[in-house]
């Protein structure tokens, strides 16, 4: 539920809402927030700007998008008689505040639309499309998307908080967006702590906002889109760990300084495990990649048994490594202990084991349950 505050009861946001007290369900009609002037961490962040309070107008012909101007939701549903689809093309939306619910009926289409310097807090927005949509020096913070799409649009310096809500929405490009990522610094603290600070809650709010991606995309979107979201998440909450494990031991008392270090080496070795896993199923997607990488090994060790005298291996090299890589005869390879011959087969067999794990794990994933 939407309440909307009055000159007499300020905002509280709560679940990317804004709730007050004794309020009623309504679009704002005035302008609402200071965060142009307070929230130095945003691209939006600029103190001397001023916004035009009045609501725009959404009248299309009139220029080639509004400026300095407060936008809002209840102002575009007006527009749209219900079963039209509005359509907004090759606009430049400069220095604008989106704010209230944009929930027309049925959908709004921005079509290569610019987004500059424009802050999308304490907006919702039910079926809206942007394509090939530019957003540069803007804000999605404290925003809701509903049934939203995101197709083939650019970012570039985009804030982004674990606040936003996306429930359905598609972003086809999220590598992207999280790329453009951005959180500035306080302009008033100069320190190499308050660096690594910023640095480090920018890891994980990329984390968690991509979360929140994943969720939207498992219902909604096509598969390589989803399974390059599982991707990015687990890569990217892998090194929010190691930037922490890193602001900590450039600021913990010494004895921390030592955990730290340790939490920092056991994250690389987790981030290498989930690289080199996830590109072998292509991160859940691909249960053949596994089979060829079995394959692959089985040529690979024949070829090491063939070729290098020194292993003193006199049988028939790729029976040896198809007992080994398939798991069918592996004791009958017996080596003596310690001996280069049984070295390489040991190595062999954990690279056969590892691959039939993830081989199992991503057939199993796939046939148990849907996306």
């Amino acid at each position: 539920m939407w309440i909307w505050p009055t000159k007499n009861t300020p905002a509280i946001i709560r679940n990317n809402m804004i709730s007050v007290s004794g309020g009623n369900d309504a679009a704002p009609s005035v302008h609402i927030g200071h965060r142009r002037a307070v929230c130095w961490w945003e691209p939006i962040y600029s103190p001397a700007l001023e916004i035009d309070k009045a609501p725009y107008d959404w009248n299309a012909t009139r220029d080639a998008g509004p400026a300095n101007r407060f936008i809002s939701g209840s102002s575009l549903n007006s527009q749209i008689s219900p079963g039209d689809t509005y359509t907004v093309k090759g606009k430049t939306f400069k220095n604008c505040d989106f704010q209230g619910m944009f929930s027309p009926t049925p959908l709004v289409m921005f079509d290569e639309c610019n987004f500059i310097n424009c802050d999308f807090a304490y907006s919702k927005w039910q079926d809206a499309h942007f394509r090939k949509c530019n957003f540069s020096d803007s804000s999605l913070s404290l925003t809701a998307f509903s049934g939203c799409d995101f197709r083939e649009c650019k970012w570039h310096n985009i804030g982004i908080s674990s606040r936003i809500d996306l429930n359905k929405t598609y972003i086809s490009n999220p590598d992207d967006l999280i790329n453009a990522s951005v959180s500035s610094r306080n302009p008033k603290d100069k320190t190499i702590k308050h660096r690594l600070n910023q640095w480090f809650r920018l890891k994980g709010t990329r984390a968690h906002f991509l979360r929140t991606v994943m969720i939207s995309h498992q219902s909604v979107g096509d598969e390589r889109t989803y399974y390059n979201t599982v991707k990015l998440h687990e890569l990217r909450r892998s090194t929010e760990r190691m930037s922490q494990d890193i602001f900590e031991i450039y600021t913990e008392p010494p004895l921390n300084k030592i955990t730290s270090v340790l939490k920092l080496a056991l994250h690389i070795i987790n981030y290498a495990i989930m690289r080199a896993f996830g590109w072998l199923n292509g991160w859940g997607e691909s249960a053949g990649r596994p089979c060829i990488a079995l394959g692959a090994c089985f040529l690979l060790f024949g070829s090491i048994y063939s070729y290098f005298p020194s292993l003193k291996f006199t049988g028939h090299p790729f029976q040896k490594s198809f007992d080994i890589t398939f798991l069918v005869g592996f004791t009958n390879q017996g080596e003596a202990v310690g001996s280069d011959l049984a070295t390489i087969q040991n190595v062999h067999v954990l690279i056969s084991i590892a691959i039939y794990s993830v081989f199992f794990a991503t057939v199993i994933s796939k046939l148990s349950r849907a996306r």
